[in-house]
């Protein structure tokens, strides 16, 4: 029987009639009370009454017969789950101050202009519309447009593919260049795990001062290089124009792979050209990323593919789609077309400078401690004495429930030890005393003895 009380008042008609014709009390076809009826028989507005069946009626719980009223409806046909609350603890982490160089800041996040553009694509009649496998066109336009102004180079939106991460933009470059990669020595974790993973043959190569050593790479097997030139990961380097165009000019190199992972972060002078822009042989591979500029949890990036490689990619992805969420896509293009994205970037690269400088004001009476790489990206690395041992370092963070992280994790041993500091994630606060207890650390762990 149905028992009302304080609340919503057609929420609760619709909840007992619902829950009854699943259970079976109310079975295929039966006639329900009528509306004046149920109105009189609870003093209730006919109104709360007409909103309880128009709820049922709209999913399906009921059907109408002119002149004769609602009748139950044959739940068979319909899907009804049970509706569960879970409660899932989040875990738990010891670490007060991570320094990874993953995620970005909060700081300066354009939520009100997400949130405005959010609900103006959500009306959009054209929502459900299939995208074209490379990305939807409009957003590529915009990225060709950006690449023009700010990375130094043209292209069109024919030579552009959207997808979810690097790593699936990874998997079609494996499809359409065969042979040996050269990879960066020490580099990203991602890109062994996946050339692992698919059977790829690579060859790491050292760096020096310069970024990917030419004389390594002219004596190794590799035809296919991998690079991150405006800031090599995870040393910071910027590769400079003579060995950029080593590089390119290397006859054994059929494809030069150009990831420009953070470019737009660059903040003693002007954003460094991508390797892309002296590409006059047309065998740069580009990928750019929207991870560091707005948010890894977009999942959006975008490669610009060599003429060459066009025909082969249309004949073997054209049957594939786009991985990207049609409404993120949308979302970004609005992003870009506004002008809203040129102000968050320089925003944004106002705040990480400043957060860069406070790790470098920290630091400045640690003489022995040597901050290497670039005045760019959303990391430094801090180069210790040889008398140090990364390991160590790491240790003695962790007891202080730091997280730092050693080159050596991302390739060949490091001649001095090596730690990355991640700075976007932390507050300027947890950045100083992140620092201040690394110091402690650094001067009373393993200092040998006068």
């Amino acid at each position: 029987m149905l028992f009302l009380k304080d609340g919503i008042i057609y929420l609760q008609i619709y909840e007992y009639y619902k829950k009854e014709i699943i259970k079976g009390t109310y079975v295929a076809h039966s006639k329900l009370p009528s509306k004046r009826r149920l109105s009189n028989e609870y003093q209730i507005s006919l109104t709360s009454v007409e909103n309880a069946y128009a709820k049922l009626l709209e999913e399906g719980f009921i059907y109408a017969k002119e002149r004769k009223g609602y009748f139950v409806s044959d739940v068979g046909e319909l899907y009804v789950l049970e509706n569960k609350q879970h409660t899932f603890q989040k875990e738990t982490s010891d670490i007060r101050y991570d320094f990874s160089y993953t995620g970005v800041s909060d700081e300066g996040f354009p939520h009100k202009i997400f949130r405005k553009f959010s609900n103006l694509i959500l009306e959009d009649n054209d929502l459900l519309e299939q995208v074209d496998y490379q990305g939807y066109f409009p957003l590529r336009m915009q990225i060709a447009d950006y690449l023009n102004r700010s990375r130094g180079f043209q292209t069109s939106p024919s030579r552009i593919i959207i997808s979810s991460g690097s790593e699936y933009l990874f998997q079609i470059i494996f499809k359409l260049v065969e042979g040996t990669y050269a990879i960066e020595d020490p580099g990203y974790h991602m890109l062994r795990n996946i050339m692992d993973a698919n059977e790829i043959r690579y060859e790491c190569i050292p760096l020096d001062e310069f970024g990917m050593s030419i004389d390594a790479l002219q004596n190794s097997s590799a035809n296919i290089c991998a690079l991150t030139p405006a800031h090599q990961f995870p040393t910071g380097i910027i590769m400079n124009m003579k060995r950029r165009s080593e590089i390119l000019n290397c006859s054994q190199i059929d494809f030069v792979i150009e990831d420009d992972y953070d470019s737009e972060f660059k903040y003693s002078n002007r954003p460094v050209p991508a390797l892309k822009s002296i590409d006059y042989p047309d065998k740069v591979i580009y990928m750019g990323s929207f991870s560091k500029s707005i948010s890894p949890s977009m999942r959006v990036s975008y490669m610009v593919l060599p003429e060459s490689l066009l025909e082969n990619y249309h004949q073997m992805f054209h049957c594939f789609v786009c991985p990207v969420s049609i409404i993120i896509q949308k979302i970004l293009t609005e992003f870009l077309e506004s002008g809203e994205f040129e102000k968050h970037l320089n925003r944004m690269r106002k705040i990480y400078s400043k957060k860069r400088q406070l790790i470098v004001d920290l630091l400045k009476d640690c003489p022995d401690i040597k901050i290497t790489g670039a005045d760019a990206g959303l990391h430094v690395v801090l180069q210790y004495p040889k008398y140090f041992t990364e390991k160590d370092i790491v240790a003695e963070a962790l007891k202080q429930k730091i997280a730092v992280y050693g080159l050596e994790s991302y390739g060949k041993k490091q001649e001095y030890p090596s730690i990355l500091l991640g700075f976007a994630t932390l507050t300027n606060e947890e950045i100083t005393e992140g620092i201040s207890l690394l110091k402690a650390i650094s001067y009373h762990s393993t200092v040998p003895s006068p």
